[in-house]
């Protein structure tokens, strides 16, 4: 294969840049060996990053990666390539993304380059970029872009670059052991600070230690193997279990959802049996910023919560204990997709919710331009998505979860605090409803003629809507940080419909838009109430809005 070839395959976006590095191009390869173009790729982004982002040569790079097979190979490319460009490259080795992120906000860093294709299958891998905690937006992210495309295709200067890097640095880039146990301390103190901002985690550890709550893992050899978990939930005074707990023993499929939480639910189950204490467990993406939970049920079950179940929780967490602590001019910053309920769980304490685009980024970007407004945003996140960003954070940690999970846990089970929450009908981002594999890239006009044919399909299906309350909708856009009432603005940002009853009161939405890093169109449906009716309307509507994206697509034009 060509350099242009592997290159026209690999996703770029301000989530992170992904391909199949695994030199037998199987996504599910566990080889670590690179072809010769994707070596020359590697070389290719490392130069597109020391081009961008206002860097200049002597600029400290923290460079460091998830534990998936070719990632030792990307990051001795990469790390000769920037010592080759000028730059100071401190490489930590296997972290957790959280971790270093953690440690890019403590330490006298530049800019981070964190190697990573995070749920992607294991032949997978990747590059997220950022400062200060979190990833570069997409503002910083655009021309950077821009650059490697012009670096690709000056196929020449590119292998030249690849030659004198290797020549100029021969032999395995050293990783910095002592960075390493830093990056680990740093990263300790950093979660005490998030999940106790008052300084007083030494009385949530006595909490816990009066409680008794046992947690268990299911690490499937990802790089939290090698982060804090083990000793931090200990010293928290939690009691542990771990399994596929060696970093780069890829148990299983990486995705932490569906049947790869099975192995983790039954082991939460025997633990469980055998002391009671045992009533969380959780399991990872490879990169460790995403941690799925299990809990048990009041029936002696073991049961998956769904990511934006994980997500409302923590919401709920985290404004109560803002606001217990006199936090006033709340503010709750999520994107496109996640539930409404997030917005009533914050009308209960007196906090706005505000939403931005799909991407991490985005959520964590909003979150910083309504500080700027004088909002207090404690907690943010993509409910589509789970777990939670929880400030200062910028990047979502499975330990900030635990930790907001546990403070309920402290005064009620996960059944009754959910039980508790607004009810509303979610799609899972799992339901094979959720994902479509369209014909079309071309979403500028799919969006188009989406918006052409929904009012004549509204009205002719008004009378079954008027059934469930629904007289009116509106369309919001998403682009970047901002949510606007309009169409046609053609971006690939979320297109949203939202339902009114005649109180002009959001009912339901439905939501859609191309995956940013997967070759995958997302819709989602989210409707308020838990009952039958309320069921019937969601999968009335996620199926409506199916046969709308098709129509669309069918339209003249689309391509």
């Amino acid at each position: 294969m060509s350099v242009s070839t592997d290159f026209s395959r690999m996703i770029l976006s301000a989530s992170g840049w992904r391909m199949v590095f695994s030199a037998d191009g199987d996504e599910n390869g566990m080889s670590e060996k690179l072809s010769a173009s994707g070596e020359l790729i590697c070389t290719a982004v490392a130069a597109a990053f020391a081009g961008s982002f206002g860097l200049k040569k002597g600029d400290r790079i923290l460079l460091a990666r998830d534990a998936r097979p070719t990632g030792k190979t990307i990051c001795d490319i990469t790390a000769r390539t920037l010592a080759y460009l000028g730059l100071d490259v401190q490489y930590a080795g296997i972290c957790s993304a959280p971790e270093t992120m953690a440690e890019s906000a403590t330490g006298d860093y530049s800019a981070f380059y964190y190697v990573s294709a995070s749920h992607n299958p294991a032949g997978h891998n990747g590059f997220k970029f950022g400062r200060n905690g979190g990833v570069f937006g997409q503002k910083e992210i655009a021309p950077a872009i821009e650059l490697l495309r012009k670096i690709v295709r000056d196929e020449e200067t590119l292998e030249n670059l690849y030659s004198d890097s290797r020549k100029a640095y021969s032999g395995d880039f050293p990783e910095n052991s002592a960075l390493k146990r830093k990056s680990l301390t740093d990263y300790i103190r950093f979660i005490c600070r998030t999940t106790c901002p008052d300084g007083s985690i030494d009385s949530l550890r006595a909490q816990i230690a009066q409680k008794g709550i046992g947690i268990c893992a299911d690490l499937n050899g990802s790089a939290r193997a090698v982060s804090v978990d083990r000793d931090f939930l200990a010293w928290m005074g939690f009691k542990t279990c771990f399994i596929n707990d060696e970093a780069g023993k890829i148990a299983h499929g990486i995705i932490p959802e569906g049947k790869n939480l099975e192995p983790c639910r039954e082991l939460l189950e025997r633990l469980h049996a055998e002391d009671p204490d045992f009533v969380l467990g959780y399991v990872p993406d490879n990169d460790g910023d995403r941690g799925n939970v299990v809990y048990m049920a009041g029936d002696g079950k073991a049961r998956v919560l769904l990511p934006q179940e994980v997500f409302a929780l923590c919401v709920e967490s985290v404004l109560r204990y803002s606001s217990m602590s006199g936090a006033d001019n709340l503010a709750v910053a999520v994107n496109g997709p996640t539930s409404m309920r997030i917005d009533s769980i914050a009308s209960r304490y007196g906090a706005r919710t505000f939403r931005a685009e799909v991407g991490e980024a985005n959520a964590v970007n909003l979150a910083d331009s309504l500080r700027e407004r004088g909002f207090n945003v404690p907690i943010l996140g993509e409910g589509s998505n789970g777990g939670n960003i929880t400030y200062p954070a910028r990047v979502r940690d499975p330990m900030n979860t635990l930790m907001c999970l546990t403070r309920i846990l402290l005064s009620d089970s996960i059944d009754s605090a959910f039980e508790k929450l607004p009810p509303y009908i979610t799609t899972s981002a799992t339901d094979p409803r959720a994902i479509l594999h369209l014909q079309t890239q071309d979403y500028r006009n799919l969006k188009k003629h989406y918006e052409e044919i929904f009012p004549s399909e509204f009205e002719n299906n008004r009378e079954l809507l008027s059934s469930y309350g629904i007289t009116s909708w509106k369309e919001y856009q998403t682009e970047g940080i901002v949510e606007r009432c309009e169409s046609g603005n053609g971006d690939k940002g979320g297109l949203k419909i939202c339902f009114f009853n005649g109180k002009e009161e959001v009912l339901a939405y439905i939501w859609m838009r191309p995956s940013g890093t997967e070759p995958l169109f997302r819709i989602i449906c989210d409707v308020r109430g838990n009952d039958e009716r309320s069921l019937s309307l969601h999968n009335f509507l996620i199926e409506f809005q199916k046969e709308l994206i098709l129509k669309a697509q069918a339209c003249p034009g689309t391509v």
